[in-house]
């Protein structure tokens, strides 16, 4: 390979790394694969590094759970400098000893790395990256908004009542011959499934039928026999495929025994099992359980209006709701904030100092902190932020960067 293709190789790798970096190639009609744009590219020297003025340090995971390694990366040019084995104090400390021209230190709130830049670089300036002020102002809005559930539950109207009968309907016990279990709620809906769906067809039937199309036409357009068609049409419905026969169950021997205990009061299933079990029942429990809920009333069913905001809400989902940019939200998400801010005082002068602070991160207005500092003291609200960022009030917009 000539040294101008490994340089053309090398800045392919530089520029998409190894997989994206061939493609790339390929359109060059060069023919190559990761493994070679990577070697050529680890054969680069080191770059040289510069003096960092503004230091970010993370951590990252070199594998989850297990080992994990420190990120050091100059914000004002926006490149990593150096990758450290691991995230102890005492290895980034040595790192900073060796780097004294550092002037500002941004972190996260460990306290590894706040050890190591304290006693490597006291004179640094210490601040906090945007990110963990966000973390530290979601962190106070969960606790906050935990607290205006029950003022927004307030406004909400009292569920209604069931209405009480003074006389019960009792539904008279069948006789054995004619007892039948209650159908699993599963097989109910996959019934119900299809017979909608024959419902449809039938539905379409007719259409077709009225447009003039003959039943054979109609057959042929739905895919189904001309005799099924003559059917349904001379039905007048769709067939629903109820069994009419009672079906045969090894519970019909002790369908008698059963109901005359039903009668002496015995009306869970699991006493019931063990008794016809004790008499050769070879059947599981779960046979008994479908045959007692056939004998038990239906259940009193409430009608409710539709949920609103204020049922389902969580001061988990609200934080970010008060968090994020007003226009990236959907209308139905703008609709629950707004519910929120309606129904709660506390909620909406949260959600104005929220959105204010908010908003001098996003456009880096470092020049507004202080104002925005005193308002959010005044309201007694996020004092961790303000400890956090009260090291860093001469250098907001370097730590707003």
């Amino acid at each position: 390979m000539t040294t101008r293709l490994i340089a053309l190789l090398q800045a392919f790798g530089l520029a998409e790394g190894g997989q994206k970096g061939t493609r790339l190639a390929d359109r060059a009609a060069i023919a190559t694969t990761p493994s070679t744009l990577l070697r050529h590219l680890m054969q680069l020297p080191a770059p040289v590094a510069r003096a960092v003025r503004v230091l970010g340090v993370d951590d990252f995971a070199w594998k989850k759970r297990f080992r994990y390694g420190t990120l050091l990366v100059d914000l004002e040019h926006r490149k990593i400098i150096d990758i450290l084995p691991d995230r102890e104090s005492s290895t980034v400390e040595k790192w900073l000893r060796d780097h004294p021209h550092v002037e500002v230190v941004s972190r996260d709130r460990g306290k590894e790395f706040t050890k190591a830049a304290t006693q490597a670089l006291p004179h640094a300036q210490q601040v906090v990256d945007r990110f963990h002020l966000v973390r530290n102002l979601a962190e106070t809005l969960q606790v906050i908004l935990g607290h205006c559930r029950a003022e927004i539950r307030q406004a909400e109207s009292p569920s209604p009542a069931p209405e009480k009968t003074t006389e019960k309907n009792v539904r008279p016990l069948p006789t054995a011959t004619t007892w039948q279990q209650r159908t699993p709620p599963h097989v109910e809906k996959a019934h119900q499934a299809r017979q909608a769906s024959r419902d449809d067809r039938y539905r379409q039937m007719t259409t077709l039928r009225a447009q003039g199309l003959t039943q054979a036409e109609v057959a042929q357009r739905m895919g189904m026999s001309v005799r099924a068609v003559r059917t349904w049409l001379k039905r007048g419905a769709a067939p629903t495929w109820k069994r009419h026969s009672r079906r045969r169950s090894v519970f019909d021997r002790y369908a008698a025994y059963v109901l005359e205990r039903w009668q002496d009061g015995i009306h869970e299933a699991k006493p019931l099992y063990e008794e016809i079990r004790a008499q050769g029942f070879p059947g599981k429990i779960r046979i008994v359980q479908r045959f007692v809920q056939a004998l038990r009333d239906d259940p009193v069913k409430i009608s409710l209006p539709e949920a609103s905001g204020a049922d389902r809400f969580s001061s988990n989902t609200a934080t970010w709701l008060f968090i994020r940019d007003p226009k990236q939200l959907t209308t139905a998400k703008q609709a629950e904030l707004e519910l929120i801010c309606q129904r709660s005082e506390t909620a909406r002068k949260t959600y104005e100092l929220t959105q204010q602070f908010m908003t001098m991160l996003r456009l880096r207005r470092g020049q507004e902190f202080e104002t925005c500092s005193q308002l959010l003291r005044r309201a007694r609200f996020l004092n961790c932020v303000a400890s956090h960022i009260a090291y860093s009030r001469t250098r907001m917009p370097s730590l707003l960067d």
